[in-house]
C-alpha cells in the first residue's frame, strides 16, 4: 500500500512539473467550490509572424486589426473573394451609381458596450476619410445617417467598386471612445470577435475575447500576436511549443514539417504575385525590349524549383491563374536568353570587348537590383536571378534592405530594379491595384507596379471600368489592360504566392483567409 502511495504521489507531482512547463495558460476560476471542475485546457493562442502594425490606429493602418478580428467594417469578403455582409446586412446603389444606402445589422455593440448605429459609422467613416489614403479615388461628395439602422454614402459619380473598398481595415467601425479630444486613438474600440487589449511595439499585439459579440463567439480567451521578423526563429518558438501557429513561412522551412503528424502545413494560394518594377523612366529599362529580354532571360521554373521547393506557378499577369479576373490568354513568357540577346541587340546593347556583359555608347550593362528579406525568399530570388540575367549579358548588382527604405529609393527613382511580394486583391476588386499599379495617377507616386510609366489607353480603361455595373464588361476592359501591360512589360511577374502556415496539434480550426482578411482566429479551439 505505502508502494502504491509512493507511486501516486510521484505520478502528481510529475504530472503538476509537467503542467508548469507548458508555456501555456490554464483557466482556473478564484475561489470555486471545493470539488467544481476546473478547465485543464489552455486559453491563450500564441501566433507569429513578422508584420509589425505601423499604428495601432485602424483607419490608418488597418490590415492587422481585421486580421486579428477587434475591428470589422460595413462589408467583409469570403473565402471565394467575394463581398459579402457584415455590420451591413444589405445595400443597393440608385441607378445613376451615385446613391448608396447601407442596413445595418442590429444587435451589435462596440467593445465599451455601446451600440453600433449609422451615426457611429457615419463618424468613423468620416475620421477614416481624413486619415487613410485607402479612399483616396473614392469620390466621396458625403455621408448620412437618417436613422440609427440606415446609412447613406452619396457620391459625385458613379463608382461601382464601393462595397469591396468599404470592407478595407481602414473602414473599420470604431467607438468614438477610440480617440482623444484631438482626434488621437488611444486604444481602438471596435465590434469584433476579440477586444484589443494591448500593442508592445516590435514585439507584441494582445487581444481577448468579445464576451458579447453578435456572431461566432471565439473558444480562446486571448491572443497573444507576437512579432518576430525571421522565419528561421518563428520556427525555432514552433518547436519549443512557445507558438501554436507560425505564418508566412518560406517553403525550405515549411517544407520540413510536412508530414508530420504533430503540424499542419497549411497550403493557401493567394492573390499575391512576386515581381519586379521597372525604374521606366531611366536607361536602360526606359525601353520596352529591354524589360522584355529581362523577361526572357529568367528561368521562372527554375525559381519555382530551386528557391520555392516546387512550390508556386510561374506568372504572367497581375492576377493569378483561377482568378475572375485574370487573363487566361496571356502566358508566362518562356525562358530564351538567346532571344533576350537579340532584344539587347535590338536596343543597342551589344558586347563589343567580350567580357559578356553587353554595352551601350562605352557604358556597360550595370544596373542596380533591390529587395527585402522580410519575406525571406526573395533575396535568394534575387539572386537566382541575377545569375540568370548575367548569362545574357546583363549585370546587376543585388542591394538586400530594409522594405522601408526600398520603398523611399524607388519614389526617389534611384533603383533599377525592386523584387516584391504584392498583394493584388487586398480590396476584392480590381479596381484598386488597377488605379496603383498601372494607371498613371498611381504610377507616378507608388513605389510598387509600373514605376514612372504611363499609357493613356490604359488610364481610359481604368477609368470607365469603375463606373460600370456589368462584371463582364468590367473583365472585358481589364483583360485589355493586362495585355497592354503583358506587351509593354513596364512590370515583370514572377511567380504567384502560395501561403505557408504550421499549426501544431494542440490546436484545430485554424484556417487562413485567401486575399489574407482574416486569421479567422474565433474558430480556433484547443483539444
Amino acid at each position: 500500500m505505502k508502494r502504491y502511495t509512493c507511486i501516486l504521489t510521484l505520478l502528481l507531482i510529475i504530472a503538476v512539473l509537467a503542467l508548469g512547463c507548458t508555456g501555456t495558460q490554464t483557466s482556473v476560476q478564484s475561489g470555486a467550490p471545493a470539488g467544481a471542475a476546473v478547465s485543464a485546457k489552455p486559453t491563450t493562442l500564441t501566433i507569429s509572424a513578422q508584420w509589425e502594425p505601423k499604428t495601432i490606429d485602424p483607419h490608418e493602418y488597418g490590415y492587422l486589426s481585421h486580421r486579428l478580428g477587434y475591428t470589422e467594417s460595413l462589408t467583409g469578403v469570403d473565402a471565394e473573394l467575394k463581398v459579402t455582409p457584415s455590420l451591413a446586412t444589405s445595400w443597393t446603389v440608385s441607378p445613376d451609381g451615385k446613391t448608396w444606402t447601407f442596413t445595418l445589422r442590429k444587435g451589435v455593440l462596440f467593445h465599451d458596450g455601446t451600440p453600433f448605429t449609422a451615426d457611429a459609422m457615419k463618424k468613423s467613416l468620416e475620421r477614416s476619410l481624413k486619415k487613410s489614403k485607402v479612399f483616396a479615388e473614392v469620390p466621396f461628395a458625403g455621408i448620412e445617417a437618417p436613422d440609427s439602422q440606415t446609412l447613406v454614402i452619396r457620391l459625385n459619380k458613379s463608382f461601382i467598386p464601393l462595397p469591396a473598398y468599404l470592407s478595407k481595415g481602414e473602414a473599420a467601425a470604431l467607438s468614438s471612445s477610440s480617440w482623444d479630444v484631438n482626434g488621437t486613438i488611444v486604444k481602438p474600440v471596435g465590434t469584433g470577435p476579440f477586444v484589443f487589449e494591448s500593442w508592445k511595439p516590435k514585439e507584441e499585439v494582445v487581444t481577448v475575447k468579445n464576451a458579447n459579440y453578435w456572431g461566432q463567439k471565439a473558444s480562446v480567451d486571448k491572443v497573444v500576436y507576437r512579432i518576430v521578423p525571421e522565419a528561421l526563429t518563428r520556427s525555432m518558438l514552433m518547436k519549443s511549443g512557445e507558438i501554436q501557429v507560425a505564418m508566412i513561412m518560406p517553403p525550405e522551412i515549411a517544407v520540413g514539417y510536412m508530414n508530420q503528424s504533430m503540424y499542419t502545413v497549411e497550403q493557401q494560394s493567394i492573390p499575391r504575385v512576386r515581381m519586379i518594377s521597372f525604374n521606366n523612366k531611366k536607361t536602360p529599362f526606359n525601353d520596352a525590349r529591354v524589360r522584355k529580354a529581362v523577361s526572357y532571360a529568367i528561368d521562372r521554373n527554375a525559381i519555382i524549383t530551386s528557391v520555392l521547393e516546387g512550390i508556386g506557378t510561374p506568372g504572367a499577369g497581375v492576377f493569378p491563374p483561377g482568378s475572375y479576373w485574370a487573363n487566361s490568354s496571356i502566358q508566362p513568357y518562356p525562358y530564351d536568353p538567346d532571344t533576350a540577346r537579340r532584344l539587347l541587340a535590338e536596343a543597342g546593347w551589344k558586347d563589343t570587348n567580350g567580357d559578356g556583359i553587353v554595352e551601350k555608347d562605352g557604358k556597360p550593362f550595370k544596373v542596380k537590383f533591390i529587395t527585402y528579406p522580410t519575406r525571406a525568399e526573395l533575396p535568394p530570388t534575387a539572386e537566382v536571378i541575377q545569375q540568370q540575367m548575367k548569362k545574357a549579358g546583363m549585370d546587376a548588382e543585388v542591394v538586400v534592405m530594409e522594405n522601408s527604405a526600398c520603398d523611399e529609393l524607388v519614389k526617389k527613382g534611384q533603383f533599377d530594379m525592386y523584387l516584391v511580394g504584392r498583394g493584388v486583391l487586398f480590396t476584392p476588386d480590381p479596381d484598386e491595384i488597377m488605379m496603383t499599379d498601372y494607371h498613371s495617377s498611381g504610377t507616378a507616386v507608388n513605389a510598387y507596379g509600373a514605376v514612372a510609366w504611363n499609357n493613356n489607353r490604359v488610364d481610359t480603361l481604368i477609368g470607365n471600368a469603375r463606373t460600370i455595373d456589368d462584371p463582364a464588361a468590367r473583365k472585358a476592359m481589364y483583360d485589355e489592360v493586362q495585355s497592354i501591360v503583358y506587351d509593354e512589360s513596364p512590370v515583370l511577374y514572377l511567380n504567384y504566392y502560395v501561403n505557408l502556415d504550421i499549426s501544431n496539434d494542440k490546436i484545430k480550426g485554424y484556417d487562413s483567409h485567401p486575399n489574407e482578411y482574416s486569421y479567422h482566429l474565433e474558430n480556433v479551439r484547443f483539444v
